[in-house]
């Protein structure tokens, strides 16, 4: 087996191929050997002809750029099938059909089984295949019946089917977005958290560059909900806890305080502070909560037994 090696910006691209499928990508036969390779017009696996056409688009020799861009275009979907669901597919061309060609195509169910699919590109493939699950059901019909309904109900499917629509679009979104974190920069991805929309914001949260991810709490669009969600995420860095606790009016939000007090990057006594303005109800379950520490469960047990002894 022979390697070729594609650089279009970091990283650097390795694929391991034929000693047949390296000469055509060094030019050995010629322009007309590439030519025929990329126009599958010579004998060669589809996996072959694809590791191909990552490397050309990659390398982008001016006279072939328009060939490849269009045989990408084209390229079979029932071979894009068969390739998303080899197991002995390369992680890397696994990666680049979840990239470019699953929310087209419908690829997401056949590459979620593939046990070389990247397992960055998991979770948007799981994202995406639920929305255009929910887009499928929401478009069947419960029952024969439903057919012969009033023109009011009609419009009302309608609706419903623009919206399964509009799902299946955001998943598609999503994986785009997820696909253009991965080729950017960390000023880029700062820019990205400081100013993008809520998609982005869930994003970058979890970048593991802190700078970006502390970024996504700057977003002056920023919501409590999402500030809520990023407390009640015990994986938080101690970063985003400590810049959730510098701003005043986020701790004034009840559901914020509760799940900073059950964070574990929380210090201690910020979290005991919090707690005086719990209910008894929240007080309760931290005394039966396995996922505080002792000191917040003690605490929280003396200030139920002070409640009932002024009672």
């Amino acid at each position: 087996m022979n390697e070729v090696t594609a650089q279009k910006t970091a990283p650097r691209l390795r694929l391991k191929v034929s000693s047949r499928v390296a000469r055509i990508a060094d030019g050995q036969g010629g322009t007309d050997a590439q030519l025929q390779a990329i126009r599958g017009q010579l004998d060669l696996t589809d996996s072959e002809r694809l590791t191909l056409l990552i490397y050309f688009e990659q390398k982008q020799p001016q006279i072939l750029a328009g060939e490849v861009r269009q045989a990408l275009e084209k390229f079979p979907v029932q071979s894009l099938r068969e390739l998303a669901a080899d197991a002995t597919l390369p992680p890397l061309l696994v990666g680049f059909l979840a990239r470019r060609y699953a929310a087209r195509h419908a690829l997401e169910p056949l590459l979620l089984t593939n046990p070389n699919l990247p397992e960055n590109l998991r979770g948007p493939l799981e994202s995406l295949a639920s929305r255009r699950s929910m887009a499928t059901q929401g478009n069947a019909c419960a029952s024969p019946s439903e057919a012969s309904e009033t023109a009011d109900k009609e419009h009302h499917d309608g609706a419903e089917t623009e919206s399964g629509e509009e799902e299946t679009q955001k998943a598609t979104e999503h994986l785009s977005k997820y696909q253009m974190s991965l080729e950017m920069g960390v000023a880029d991805k700062i820019k990205a958290a400081l100013t993008g929309d809520k998609e982005w914001r869930g994003l970058l949260v979890n970048d593991s560059n802190r700078l970006v991810s502390a970024a996504v709490l700057k977003n002056p669009r920023i919501t409590e909900g999402e500030v809520n969600a990023i407390a009640r995420n015990k994986s938080s860095s101690e970063e985003l806890i400590r810049l959730i606790l510098l701003n005043r009016e986020w701790t004034k939000n009840y559901a914020i305080k509760l799940a900073l007090i059950m964070h574990p990057r929380t210090p201690m006594g910020n979290a005991l502070r919090f707690m005086g303005a719990l209910t008894e109800k929240d007080l309760k379950n931290l005394v039966k909560s396995r996922e505080v520490s002792p000191v917040i469960a003690n605490n929280a047990r003396r200030m139920l037994m002070s409640k009932n002894r002024q009672g």
